[in-house]
């Protein structure tokens, strides 16, 4: 039998999956990504990048404006209607055409595209970056070492079986994931919700379309409740419409009824309409217990599983696995220590529960009033502060001010605390406005006030002395605030700093000068980085 060895193994090419790769290689560390299916995902699935996704993404030079590329849609161009029927009477507008983002929310746009275009730009830089690419590819067991995992996978195609062997496994194989299985990992919450039939057609979309890029229709009927929304192939869209199983199965779903299915949700009982692809699915709400066991981590659906309302459920794959990125690039790097990596559950667990319940929440409101019931009150919070403010707390942050103990925090009213998104403010350098965004990369940065020297001098000396990737900047030195912005939304004082992770979030802030900033900042990264690094 063949073998062979990967620092990181990758299951599943999804977007937990493909992101992993995409960011592991980026930063140099070499991986090998399996998976079962022959390609990936030739259905449109979900829709959408959302900003704080586009923001982890970007950091890829030319990914951004690729993804943009391969939407039809402009970012302006969008609507988001609940109605009775596509073309029938509307309930609500939840986004209009022409609705701008909020000047200081992010520096990117959401991208209106579908997940089998996503897909297929995230595999092209993958592949570009050097990974290993293997389709076709099951994974018959993996056995878990104390200082390695040893897979046996098996090729689809040949049938052959090798052997590889990772010093650590992202498991990103979808929500019935057989290494989540293994494990004995369980899922907790509503394994029910609803049953659906989502049916891929194509017909003459003018009519409901309207000019605009992009729709998305929540369905709320009398006799039936559903979603409508575009494709990026013009003429191509797809219905999600539930149903009884007590009543129907997946049998009574044959052509003709899928016809008048997609002209009953559209309104329009004439339409000409080819079935390109339909199937039915059960719609969860359920979490796993917990996301790693030993050096294998879980990531993306094979965590959490979420009604499709807010399209929250792809972004919170892609920001698991930036988060478990960047943490075994670090450990494998040893530039950190290992206990970074338990570091992954303690912040991603508690936001995949709170997207849950506002994924829920949507469902309900959007769609199904009557049931009330399914809402978890407790855990949710507002959309927007879901979406873009959710908040870490583990050991890798190194928080020593008053915690209010939010889940969240409104992105248009940011912090600055550690645990927290940075702020979007924009800067001048060179000539060229940017965004703090554009700061954050393959290590950690480091900001300081206008009156901050110290902390840059500290901070440099540090990252010569242990050859860590520390950039620094100095607000009216290095960077221009021409509008005044960046203390005041950092929670600085004209002396303090910051100190940014390599995923955008506060790793560490002091609001105003210390006497001793080589030894406070000495302490903070040997908390981010879980390790002790020793006094400057």
């Amino acid at each position: 039998m063949k073998a062979g060895h990967t620092p990181v193994l990758i299951v599943g090419a999804g977007y937990a999956g493909l992101t992993a790769a995409l960011l592991l290689a980026w930063r140099g560390v070499p991986c090998t990504l399996v998976e079962r299916h022959e390609s990936v995902s030739p259905r449109p699935k979900a829709h959408g990048i959302n900003r704080r996704s586009m923001e982890v993404l970007r950091v890829v030079e030319g990914l951004e404006a690729d993804l943009f590329k391969a939407s039809r849609a402009t970012p302006d161009n969008a609507a988001i209607i609940i109605a009775e029927t596509v073309t029938g009477r509307e309930i609500q507008r939840l986004l209009e055409p022409g609705a701008k983002r909020p000047p200081l929310l992010s520096p990117v746009d959401i991208c209106h595209i579908g997940q089998n275009r996503v897909e297929r730009t995230l595999l092209r830089y993958v592949r570009d970056l050097g990974v290993d690419v293997r389709f076709s590819t099951n994974v018959q067991r993996l056995t878990l070492e104390s200082d390695h995992v040893r897979a046996g996978l098996r090729d689809g195609v040949s049938r052959e079986e090798y052997a590889l062997t990772a010093d650590y496994v992202v498991a990103a194989d979808g929500a019935s994931s057989s290494i989540r299985s293994a494990l004995g990992i369980d899922m907790v919450g509503d394994a029910a919700v609803s049953h659906a039939v989502s049916i891929l057609f194509e017909a003459d979309l003018s009519t409901p379309m309207r000019g605009r890029g992009t729709v998305l229709y929540y369905l709320r009927n009398p006799a039936f409740t559903g979603a409508f929304v575009s494709c990026d192939e013009a003429g191509v869209g797809q219905i999600n419409i539930e149903y009884d199983p007590r009543r129907h199965s997946s049998a009574d779903f044959d052509e003709a009824r899928c016809k008048k299915m997609v002209r009953d949700a559209l309104g329009m009982p004439d339409l000409d309409v080819k079935i390109l692809d339909r199937m039915t699915w059960t719609m969860t709400a359920l979490v796993a217990e917990k996301m790693s066991e030993g050096r294998i981590f879980l990531a993306g659906d094979a965590v959490h599983v979420m009604p499709p309302v807010g399209g929250l459920a792809g972004q919170t794959a892609i920001q698991d696995a930036a988060d478990i990125a960047w943490k075994l690039a670090f450990v494998l790097r040893r530039r950190a220590g290992t206990g970074l990596l338990e570091t992954y559950e303690a912040e991603r667990l508690p936001v995949a529960h709170t997207t849950v319940a506002c994924q829920i929440k949507n469902y309900v409101e959007r769609l199904r009033p009557d049931r009330e019931d399914l809402r978890i009150h407790s855990a949710e919070e507002n959309y927007l502060s879901v979406a873009m403010g959710y908040r870490y707390r583990s050991p890798a942050i190194a928080l020593e001010e008053q915690d209010d103990g939010g889940r969240v925090e409104d992105p248009l009213k940011p912090s600055g605390l550690p645990g927290t998104r940075l702020a979007h403010v924009p800067l001048r350098r060179e000539g060229r406005i940017m965004s703090t965004h554009d700061l954050v990369g393959r290590g950690f940065v480091l900001l300081a006030a206008p009156e901050g020297r110290q902390w840059i001098d500290a901070a440099d000396a540090i990252a010569r002395r242990l050859s860590l990737p520390v950039t620094t900047y100095q607000i009216g030195a290095d960077l221009e605030d021409d509008a005044n912005l960046f203390c005041g939304r950092t929670g600085l004082e004209s002396d303090g700093a910051i100190m940014i992770r390599p995923d955008g979030f506060i790793g560490w802030r002091s609001r105003t000068s210390s006497v001793d900033p080589t030894s406070m900042l000495d302490a903070a990264l040997g908390r981010m980085l879980c390790m002790e690094i020793g006094a400057g």
